[in-house]
């Protein structure tokens, strides 16, 4: 077995800082590393020491320089940045470090969507009807036409590289594909520097469901239950919740099962998040991705198993035997992201000053501000997660906006309003939800009287097009309207 002494955190903001506090409960001393902006940040001030990235998050070489120079034994990605990058799993390995994650070889299998697919395919894992594309570029426009004829409109268009909501495109009529294309095209060579894309069926009103998966030292992969995520603005997840629910007994102990099978297919260690996308109406499920890494979501899991995830992410790193069969779930948790942005649907990024921080108590908070953080355009916008756990998702709820209404952020906007009433919403409540939900049907609280007409005229047509839909079928896309 290897020990951890000191570990480097290839991350900044509240996963940085959740990630040392363990790993500081566990005698395990860390280092930071932190570009111009987080010069005076929380976790740069919790760490034992920090060093300075002038080139930032993503050069690998300055990261193994500073793991020699501090006499790192270990680095933990947490997610975004390197967290999946699987060259530099392999770079800090030769450097004779422990990565805390995830084999290369898995990450290899399961990191880019095209090659989950087969892999999933391989493993009798049930797929949505759709292709992988090597080089989109070489594609003519009929071609492309041609494969989302065989698909079946709508389509998701996205990166294979991709994650996160980034890279992708929703196609509900043929006029649209020329451009979807264009864009998705350009957004995968910007953001990942490939050519690959997945076309996929589009479930309409499909919930995003997820299973937390625990692979040990010794290669055994446990299931350590379900979680929801149908509540996405803009792709973008904002409330999670574990376990998920109103889901069949038969479903969910098939989503347990599928994802194990394909995670001891590909060999996987540490901790993993097996995603699908959920059919209530005909109460199938679908693989959609998996993150080979630590997700933003983990804390609800945390909260129902008593488990750390991050320390077993390290106990499992250092080699040691850890079993998780006797595991079990109690009550239900609910995290909030709360985010630098407008409640009023345009979802603008809000940048500056926070002069007021003021966070409830009794309640887990992952943060990385405090009142005169700055927050910058830079990076992502979340400024905390407030996670409960209650006996009940109703008490969870009930719960959560409690805590909602006590957190003050002054400075910047956030997005708190909107989540209290997303939280109130009776299709919320009763699980109606599903992944466009925000977009299709959800009013936003509104900042003045034309917001507010536009968002109500906004969802007046959504309601009207699904009618149509309903009564007309397909003819119901031939339209001459601009409007999408």
């Amino acid at each position: 077995m290897k020990t951890i002494k000191k570990l480097l955190i290839a991350n900044r903001g509240e996963i940085a800082l959740r990630i040392m506090r363990t790993a500081h409960e566990m005698g395990i001393r860390t280092v930071a590393v932190y570009e111009n902006e987080d010069r005076n940040a929380l976790y740069v001030q919790e760490a034992n020491e920090s060093y300075f990235l002038p080139h930032g998050f993503l050069d690998q070489d300055t990261l193994i320089g500073i793991c020699s120079a501090a006499q790192v034994d270990a680095i933990h990605p947490g997610y975004g940045f390197l967290s999946e990058n699987s060259a530099f799993v392999r770079r800090v390995e030769q450097a004779g470090l422990i990565f805390v994650g995830p084999p290369a070889s898995a990450m290899d299998r399961m990191g880019e969507k095209t090659a989950a697919r087969s892999e999933a395919r391989a493993a009798k894992v049930p797929l949505l009807p759709g292709s992988e594309i090597d080089d989109a570029t070489k594609l003519s426009d009929a071609e492309r036409i041609a494969l989302v004829r065989e698909t079946g409109l709508p389509v998701v268009l996205k990166a294979a590289a991709g994650g996160g909501g980034k890279a992708q495109a929703i196609i509900e009529q043929e006029s649209e594909i020329p451009l979807a294309f264009e864009k998705v095209i350009r957004e995968a060579e910007r953001l990942y520097h490939s050519k690959s894309l997945v076309v996929e069926r589009y479930l309409v009103k499909a919930r995003h469901v997820e299973v937390q998966v625990l692979g040990n030292a010794a290669g055994k992969n446990f299931a350590l239950f379900d979680r929801d995520c149908s509540a996405q603005r803009n792709n973008q997840k904002i409330i999670e919740e574990a376990p998920a629910p109103d889901l069949p007994a038969e479903v969910r102990s098939a989503l347990h099962s599928s994802a194990i099978r394909l995670a001891d297919h590909v060999g996987y260690r540490n901790a993993g998040t097996m995603e699908y996308l959920y059919d209530a109406a005909r109460s199938e499920f679908y693989f959609l991705e998996m993150n080979t890494r630590l997700q933003v979501e983990h804390t609800v899991t945390e909260m129902i198993t008593g488990l750390d995830l991050v320390r077993e992410q390290l106990l499992i790193a250092q080699g040691a035997a850890t079993d998780y069969a006797s595991v079990s779930a109690q009550g239900h948790a609910i995290q909030a992201r709360i985010c630098a942005e407008k409640s009023d649907g345009s979802y603008l990024p809000s940048t500056g000053l926070i002069n007021g921080y003021t966070a409830p108590q009794n309640v887990r908070i992952d943060s990385g501000v405090a009142a005169g953080s700055v927050v910058s355009g830079k990076y992502d916008n979340m400024l905390a997660k407030v996670i409960v756990h209650a006996p009940t998702r109703e008490a969870a709820i009930q719960d959560l906006q409690v805590k909602l209404s006590e957190f003050i952020i002054s400075g910047i906007h956030t997005n708190i309003p909107l989540l209290r009433k997303l939280l109130e919403d009776e299709s919320f409540r009763k699980v109606l939800h599903y992944t466009r939900y925000l977009q299709r049907e959800f009013v936003p609280p509104q900042s003045d009287a034309k917001t507010a007409a536009a968002a109500a005229a906004i969802l007046l047509y959504e309601l009207e097009r699904q009618k149509t839909r309903e009564v007309l079928g397909s003819l119901a896309e031939f339209t001459n309207s601009g409007i999408k």
